[in-house]
């Protein structure tokens, strides 16, 4: 069979300063042979890193999970989570799902629990190897998770979070995205910078069109991509909870 070389760096790479002029160009906001100031440089880019921000904030719109996995500490229940927490990572804006601690190598759920169910459990003090639950809250700028019962030993816990979109850090930073982003941003990044450079979007339908196709196509690749994961995923499996 065949070997099929992809191409490095993908096809699909380009700076934000391109980006940029790709999203400005489908509503003629800048000519062929036009070029930025540098305050219109950095009037877009932070343009596309609001956008970046956005998305990150819709589970659909970030393309991957990462199974991230924290030792408990002995009698604590509350973890700051985030850059330069008690658990360090970057500060996730949702956890997906339940979690699950590992036991003398055997997965036992770690069930996620609202804030009412959390306040309406009476003995929040009470003990135990491993937690039952956990209730994350996000704060800002770091969460926080609490766990229960509070574990009386070190134990590893392992939470499912979405991945998410990093900001640009200049414009010349070379963009890379799995298939389908880099579209799906030229044309947001079109709609969001139209009238920043005195064009009305309503005279480019057409543009508002694909900008909503191309983002409800990752999104739906997304929604694919996860369900699989969390189907081929032991520690999501209905059988990796029967401990007995």
């Amino acid at each position: 069979m065949p070997v099929v070389l992809l191409p490095f760096p993908p096809l699909t790479a380009r700076t934000a300063t391109q980006l940029i002029r790709d999203a400005l160009s489908l509503t003629n906001a800048v000519g062929v042979d036009q070029t930025l100031t540098a305050n219109e440089t950095t009037d877009c880019l932070r343009a596309l890193n609001d956008l970046i921000e956005d998305w990150s904030t819709q589970s659909l719109a970030v393309y991957g999970l990462s199974n991230q996995t924290f030792n408990t500490i002995i009698g604590t229940a509350t973890y700051t989570i985030g850059s330069g927490a008690n658990w360090v990572t970057n500060r996730p804006v949702r956890i997906n799902g339940d979690a699950y601690s590992t036991v003398s190598g055997v997965a036992v759920p770690c069930v996620s629990v609202t804030q009412d169910e959390y306040d309406a459990i009476q003995i929040k003090a009470q003990t135990q190897e491993y937690p039952d639950c956990f209730l994350f809250v996000n704060e800002y700028p770091l969460g926080l998770v609490t766990l229960w019962p509070v574990p009386s030993a070190v134990t590893p816990v392992t939470f499912s979070m979405d991945m998410l979109l990093n900001s640009v850090p200049a414009a010349a930073t070379v963009l890379q995205f799995p298939p389908g982003y880099m579209k799906a941003f030229k044309y947001a990044l079109g709609v969001e910078l139209a009238p920043v450079f005195g064009k009305k979007i309503e005279n480019y339908p057409k543009i508002i069109d694909i900008a909503n196709t191309s983002f409800a196509n990752i999104k739906r690749a997304n929604s694919d991509n996860k369900k699989r994961l969390m189907r081929v995923a032991p520690e999501y499996s209905d059988t990796s909870w029967e401990t007995g």
